[in-house]
């Protein structure tokens, strides 16, 4: 599994995503930090079940979807000033190239 780059690349997003959200403002760590970790999670469950499935097409478009809904919440948390414009650009960067592997991975499968 930790050869798949984009398995490697949404695991290195969720080990920074963690200590972000633990600095969030309590009126936001409990209600969009808790469901940014659980969006996340999901995300690299349906990367692992991707990964083991004959047809994977439709997993990895869930997992589209997942990362769509993760970058909604990145902006959320941005614009609550929970996160700083440098970790903000940096989770943005981090999840462009994730829907990047993503989106190359779908046209192979």
């Amino acid at each position: 599994m930790d050869d798949l780059i984009v398995f490697r690349k949404t695991y290195e997003y969720l080990l920074w995503l963690r200590p972000s959200v633990l600095r969030f403002a309590k009126v936001y760590r409990f209600s969009l930090g808790v469901e940014s970790e659980q969006s996340g999670l999901r995300l690299l469950r349906l990367i692992i079940h991707a990964n083991y499935e004959r047809d994977k097409k439709t997993r990895i478009a869930q997992a589209i979807v997942e990362l769509e809904v993760q970058r909604v919440y990145i902006r959320l948390a941005y614009e609550y000033r929970c996160l700083s414009e440098r970790q903000f650009t940096y989770a943005n960067e981090l999840l462009a190239e994730i829907m990047r592997l993503l989106r190359g991975w779908q046209k192979s499968a």
